[in-house]
């Protein structure tokens, strides 16, 4: 993973206040991987909440603002299914 080690302390306490305390998380695509060099961070959240959209636009700028990277956000608020959510909780770290 090639996240320093309070990189996702940042993650989870932006997560939680926009999302919540149930609210789960998981790093996916090129940042789980240390081979790998540059890119953004891709985040898939799990959430109860609905209508989530702005709660989705703070959490990324905090995220962006806290990490200084580009944060690609996959949120899922079970309200319709996409193939992205089982290969981002597969292929992905959870935090």
């Amino acid at each position: 993973m090639r996240l320093s080690v309070t990189q996702p302390q940042c993650i989870l306490q932006a997560i939680r206040q926009n999302f919540g305390d149930d609210a789960k998380v998981w790093l996916f695509g090129s940042s789980v991987d240390d081979t790998r060099r540059g890119g953004d961070v891709d985040l898939y959240v799990e959430t109860s909440w609905s209508n989530n959209l702005m709660a989705e636009l703070k959490c990324k700028i905090a995220i962006e603002e806290s990490l200084d990277l580009h944060v690609d956000f996959v949120v899922n608020d079970h309200e319709k299914y996409k193939p992205i959510y089982k290969i981002a909780k597969k292929q992905g770290v959870q935090l």
